[in-house]
Formats: C-alpha cells, sequence, structure tokens
C-alpha cells in the first residue's frame, strides 16, 4: 500500500528532496503543500481528502479538516508548539499528533541573546547616530554585570542559559 503523506511545513520543504528517495521506497508518496508560514483551514480542506499523514508547520488543523481526513493515521509537528492543531479532535480520531522537541531551541536562543546584546550595547541606537555623523558614546552596560531572569527553563530556556553563562552573566 502506498501512503500519501503532506508536508507542509516550511523548513522541511527545502531539504525534502534529501529524503523523498528514502521514503518512496518505504511506499510513502511525499506531497509538498504550496506553503509561506501555515495553511490556513480553507487550504487544508483542499487537499486533505486522501492524505494518510501530515508533516506541519504551524497549520490551522481544526476538527473540521480531521473530520474531512477519512485516512488521516498521523500528525508531525516539525517544532514544538503544538497549539495550531485540534488534539481533542485528533485523540477523539485515535489520530496522533507528535512534535519535535528542540527543533528550533538553538536558533531561539541565538535570537534571545541576540536581543540581550542589542539591548545591552544599545546596537541600533548607535549605528543609526553612527550613520547620522554623530559619534556619541552611551552609557553601556557589558554583559558580566548584568543579571538574566529566565522564566521557564524547558529547551528554549537551557540553551539561553547555556549562552548567558559563556557571556558571565548571572542567571536567575
Amino acid at each position: 500500500m502506498k501512503w500519501r503523506v503532506l508536508v507542509s511545513a516550511p523548513y522541511f520543504i527545502p531539504i525534502i528532496e534529501e529524503w523523498r528517495p528514502q521514503l518512496a521506497a518505504k511506499g510513502i508518496e511525499l506531497i509538498t503543500a504550496d506553503v509561506n508560514e501555515r495553511l490556513s483551514e480553507a487550504e487544508l480542506l483542499q487537499v486533505i481528502t486522501d492524505i494518510d499523514g501530515i508533516i506541519c508547520g504551524d497549520d490551522r488543523i481544526t476538527r473540521r479538516v480531521l473530520e474531512s481526513a477519512p485516512r488521516l493515521k498521523v500528525i508531525s509537528k516539525w517544532g514544538t508548539g503544538i497549539d495550531s492543531i485540534d488534539s481533542e479532535a485528533a485523540a477523539q480520531r485515535g489520530i496522533p499528533v507528535f512534535r519535535t522537541p528542540n527543533a528550533f531551541s538553538e536558533p531561539v536562543a541565538d535570537t534571545v541573546m541576540g536581543y540581550v546584546l542589542t539591548f545591552a550595547r544599545k546596537l541600533p541606537w548607535m549605528d543609526r547616530d553612527i550613520r547620522a555623523g554623530r559619534w556619541e558614546k552611551p552609557p553601556l552596560v557589558s554583559l558580566l554585570e548584568c543579571t538574566l531572569g529566565v522564566i521557564g527553563v524547558g529547551d528554549c530556556g537551557k540553551a539561553v542559559v547555556r549562552r548567558a553563562n559563556a557571556f558571565g552573566m548571572r542567571v536567575v
């Protein structure tokens, strides 16, 4: 039997050709969605009727979508948050919902530290002044002088803590 899997995860689509031959050898046909960020309920309703599995991003997988997918057996989220999937409706239909813990923890932590550095070193304001021909010396702080409070120390929080420790910050 051939399995049809809809791929709508924006970060997987660019590398999907690496996986297509291996999955085809196992009888899995990959159907790629034309997606920018996420598929809406209406977009999913147009393609879901003959799909056995979904590898999704933040698609709006509602009860209505699930009810329109008689063959659907599994949903796998490329990422961690599954709040855009009606997990209760999926459970009622016996459709397991999986996620990929730690998929984006490192890039998220990089972004957090980028903002910490931006504000501690006032980079946008200094850039603006330099471009305007001004050389101002605003009061700045070194991250070594700072305390960072991290609320929620899951995968992303732990990655932020590792980076903050590397900068010598006090972390609470």
